[in-house]
């Protein structure tokens, strides 16, 4: 049995406690790994909660819980036709065969990046953008912190999970091909990868503008490497289901001399080990790599040689490579995985000029714009109207949710909550705001919202005090659901119950 944190008035349930942390990548956290729970870590971990010693990031994983173990009870489409169809088996066989060679030397990005700087006295900053570009195209691969908000991500996450779903329904149903919701992602087993709308999708809208405005991270570093004139050329989502399995490793594109596309995948949950993390090859980027790697009498050798690192992410983290760069989609694995769900961009080159060597994941109806019209089109679609020029700001996207929020919206009110828990988005804590709007989405029948109204309820996060019977009665609609984890929580929290009235 999974170990418990004993509470003054509350038994932590196992399996809360287990979802909880299956959302956590950093193990500094108040609430570490299973593992390191049974080793003798309780102590640290219920003193850090018996004393409100909570951090940020321990809220975050909490209230981000219900995005981060969502996943699909709609039936999976035959995606029969792709280009990868008739080898399906043999791909993921080799897959595996790849996992087993290259085991003994994988790392994590970001943690293999060193940029030499000058001793100074004054504040510590980060490397200029100048220099990070020059890993980027040294590397083939970098790692980019929070360019995006994980209450926003939370809230996208959801958005294109819901749309997978009605796809997926769609599909089965005979009504529509595959091919007009999906591209052709290299081994479709319980993986795709949903083509996104982008008029009309807030949601969407919301976080381009804060990676590609509010953040500007991605844009300086897109401008200083191929210029204002490079061009969307793809947007999309990836996304993973345990069962997934491993794919072999590969370039996007066959090698040239210029990269002819530079891709970025946002993590829109954290990603652990067992969800299946992208792997990358640094420094695959090469004519010298590519010749390696497409002798296969030699490829084998090549791959168990190179160095790889695993791309484990916080929600709102990026991985941005060079699209010459050898990487490949980790297995999701099966009964400890998760599902796990990538946004992503790809910027051509103008400079590249060879073909590229693969269709672009675009909706037909999404304009292949610069970055720079990009931006521009971002602004203006969050302009005040009535200001005339006001542009999108933190406030400015609060103010956006919390009028959805307050026109009924049970996802803008799910986000709001989340944003006032853990004082993201420019808004401060408030618990009391937090619960209101949780409330209010789970009145709507939000699974998410409801069970995390629960999780608050039986931790007494948030409210006077715990209240095991509330949090039974949120499980259970969240259970309903089908929502993963509120049965488990229920049955749980209920066997607390029961034996508190037992007890003298």
């Amino acid at each position: 049995m999974a170990a418990r944190l004993i509470l003054p008035t509350l038994a932590l349930m196992p399996s809360l406690l287990g979802s909880i942390l299956s959302c956590c990548s950093n193990v500094n956290t108040p609430f570490l790994s299973l593992a390191a729970i049974s080793n003798g870590h309780e102590v640290e971990a219920f003193v850090n909660i018996h004393n409100n010693v909570v951090s940020k990031q321990t809220k975050r994983n909490l209230l981000l819980l219900a995005s981060a173990t969502s996943s699909s009870k709609s039936t999976i489409p035959d995606f029969s036709g792709g280009f990868d169809s008739d080898r399906i088996d043999a791909l993921a066989e080799r897959g595996i065969f790849e996992a087993k060679l290259m085991q003994g030397d994988v790392g994590v990005l970001g943690d293999n990046i060193n940029v030499k700087k000058k001793k100074t006295k004054k504040k510590k900053k980060g490397p200029s953008t100048a220099i990070v570009a020059r890993t980027l195209n040294k590397e083939g691969v970098i790692k980019l912190d929070g360019i995006l908000s994980a209450s926003t991500a939370a809230m996208l996450r959801e958005e294109i999970l819901e749309r997978r779903n009605s796809a997926y329904d769609a599909i089965s149903s005979g009504e529509e091909d595959w091919r007009k919701y999906f591209a052709d992602v290299l081994l479709k087993r319980n993986r795709c990868d949903l083509l996104l709308p982008f008029e009309g999708n807030k949601s969407l809208q919301m976080a381009l503008h804060e990676i590609l405005i509010s953040s500007n991270k991605l844009t300086s570093l897109i401008q200083t490497t191929v210029g204002d004139d490079a061009t969307l050329y793809e947007l999309s989502s990836l996304i993973s289901e345990p069962g997934s399995p491993r794919q072999p490793v590969h370039p996007d594109n066959p090698y040239q001399e210029h990269s002819p596309l530079y891709t970025v995948f946002i993590a829109l949950q954290d990603i652990t080990e067992p969800m299946g993390p992208t792997i990358f090859l640094p420094r695959t980027n090469t004519a010298s790599a590519h010749a390696k790697y497409n002798d296969v009498s030699g490829r084998d050798a090549f791959l168990e040689s190179s160095p790889s690192v695993a791309a484990l992410l916080n929600a709102g983290d990026a991985s941005l490579f060079d699209s010459r760069t050898m990487h490949c989609g980790g297995a999701n694995d099966e009964r400890d995985g998760s599902t796990r769900v990538l946004l992503y961009m790809s910027f051509r080159n103008p400079r590249a000029t060879e073909p590229i060597g693969n269709v672009g994941s675009i909706l037909p109806s999404v304009k292949k714009m610069t970055i720079k019209e990009l931006r521009s089109k971002l602004t203006a679609i969050f302009q005040d109207d009535e200001a005339g020029d006001a542009t999108l700001t933190t406030s400015g996207a609060n103010d956006e949710i919390q009028l959805s929020a307050e026109k009924g919206d049970a996802l803008a009110q799910l986000q709001l909550g989340i944003s006032y828990y853990v004082g993201d988005n420019g808004l401060e804590v408030n618990h009391s705001e937090a619960i209101r709007w949780f409330e209010l989405a789970a009145a709507q029948g939000n699974a998410h919202a409801q069970f995390n109204l629960g999780c608050c309820h039986s931790l007494g996060a948030g409210v006077p005090q715990p209240n095991v019977e509330r949090a039974i009665q949120l499980f259970q609609l969240a259970a309903e659901q089908d929502h993963p984890g509120a049965k488990e929580a229920y049955d749980e929290a209920s066997e607390q119950q029961k034996n508190e009235l037992q007890s003298p």
